[in-house]
């Protein structure tokens, strides 16, 4: 991986890594699928100017919009509303092994054993991180996390088969594409949104902020350019640093459970992580063919 994109990815790491305390926090106040609303409105008055069509890429553009867009983060921030961050952050990553199993039947990438060998070690420190998780996480929360993980698995895919499309005009069409889904779903499974937005203190509105700046702008747009650059296996397993700093970030700023365990499962992580980006046969993608 080249220098400059390795400085990416670990960017995404902490940007994405603290985008769980401040989702955490933003759903105290608002609820969760009004949330994730609010973030796209604003996203999309950041990215306007990038909201132009793509003709020949819609059949993949919208659905991969759609899972890594409205689906990923309704599902995502109602499930940290019923646990907490460091939950949030290890759940998630089962994404990484979902995309490249899918990657491997779609995109037919090859995973060399290296890589496997350092996706599976990264991942087992993702589980040591969970036989510590708070008590607090509701199992309908780590079930919706769940389920994100596969959406997000899906929506890596699909956006890996898109060639020529900036990731700026990405954001602007997952906006405008996500704000009405969310808003209905909104509509039909939330109550008090007014009330909430109306009484939210000055943390919501940071907490919206940091997501909107940190985990869109910034945090998805280098995932997007990275995505068509390298495999699947390749960018999700370096990203794997993230549950490491959601966990940590947890722990600093929510006052979250931290122990030993934490210390061994981010110490796997970060082994994992270097096997997987040891410099041998590791080759730089042209962008990926499909649309």
């Amino acid at each position: 991986m080249r220098f400059n994109h390795f400085l990416m990815a670990m960017l995404v790491c902490v940007v994405w890594g603290l985008n769980a305390v401040a989702g955490k926090i933003g759903v105290t106040y608002i609820p969760p699928v009004f949330f994730t609303a609010l973030r796209f409105v604003f996203v999309l008055a950041c990215v306007a100017p990038w909201l132009k069509p793509v003709p020949g890429k819609w059949k993949v553009l919208i659905p991969a919009v759609f899972f890594m867009g409205g689906l990923h983060f309704a599902l995502i921030f109602s499930g940290v509303k019923l646990s907490d961050a460091s939950t949030m952050s290890i759940v998630n990553q089962l994404y990484v092994p979902i995309s490249v199993l899918l990657a491997m039947i779609w995109l037919d990438e090859s995973v060399p054993l290296r890589r496997w060998l350092g996706i599976a070690l990264a991942f087992c420190g993702v589980i040591v991180f969970s036989l510590d998780a708070s008590v607090a996480s509701h199992w309908m929360g780590v079930l919706l996390l769940f389920l994100d993980a596969i959406s997000m698995g899906i929506g890596t895919v699909l956006l890996r088969r898109l060639s020529g499309v900036p990731p700026f005009v990405m954001q602007a069409w997952m906006a405008v594409l996500g704000i009405p889904f969310l808003l209905a779903t909104s509509v039909v499974f939330e109550t008090g949104q007014m009330e909430a937005l109306g009484s939210a203190p000055w943390q919501a509105w940071t907490a919206l902020a940091y997501s909107v700046l940190a985990g869109s702008l910034i945090g998805h747009t280098f995932y997007y350019v990275l995505l068509q650059h390298y495999e699947v296996s390749l960018v999700g397993s370096v990203l794997l640093l993230g549950p490491a700093i959601g966990v940590l970030s947890g722990v600093v700023f929510l006052h979250e459970p931290f122990t030993p365990m934490i210390v061994v499962g981010a110490a796997m992580t970060l082994m994992g992580v270097a096997i997987v980006l040891r410099r041998t046969p590791l080759r730089r993608l042209e962008p990926a063919q499909g649309v």
